[in-house]
């Protein structure tokens, strides 16, 4: 008998793609663990219900590090206000149990040394609203770069 907890743990994956100004691609970073808040369990909860707590539709960098679970912002944000997201789907067949969201910073948003990143629900960077963190970065993103975010949830086994 599969155990419950099992199959409805929420794991993620996130890639960081940097492009300098002549679009080539300057550095990449992934990682497979990062840290679910508790506002994640709630969001999640509450969609499951019916409920109407808005989703994640924003991401945001910033320069510091170190949040927990019980976190509810970053912990150094970029001033820049969050940025929506390029794209979110569900994956398809054996993949139909994540989500994948997309999130684009230009050029001359959040640059600096990138430290931690998170998923949001308000574009406003001062709102406590974090639903996923990472602090496994760091990394410099120059003003004339761009980087392209790919931050994808797995509910379940894949």
């Amino acid at each position: 008998m599969t155990d419950i907890r099992s199959r409805v743990a929420i794991s993620q994956q996130v890639n960081y793609k940097c492009y300098g100004p002549d679009g080539r691609l300057k550095w990449e970073h992934d990682t497979p663990k990062n840290t679910l808040t508790e506002l994640m369990d709630v969001m999640v909860a509450d969609a499951i219900s019916g409920g109407s707590d808005p989703l994640i539709l924003y991401a945001h960098l910033g320069t510091g590090s170190g949040q927990g679970a019980s976190d509810t912002n970053l912990a150094a944000p970029c001033e820049e206000v969050r940025t929506a997201d390029d794209s979110t789907t569900q994956g398809s067949g054996g993949s139909d149990n994540d989500v994948v969201y997309v999130f684009t910073f230009a050029a001359g948003v959040c640059d600096g040394n990138i430290e931690e990143a998170g998923l949001f629900s308000a574009e406003a960077y001062a709102t406590a609203d974090m639903k996923a963190y990472d602090d496994t970065i760091s990394k410099v993103k120059a003003a004339a770069d761009s980087l392209v975010l790919t931050w994808t949830l797995t509910f379940g086994d894949s």
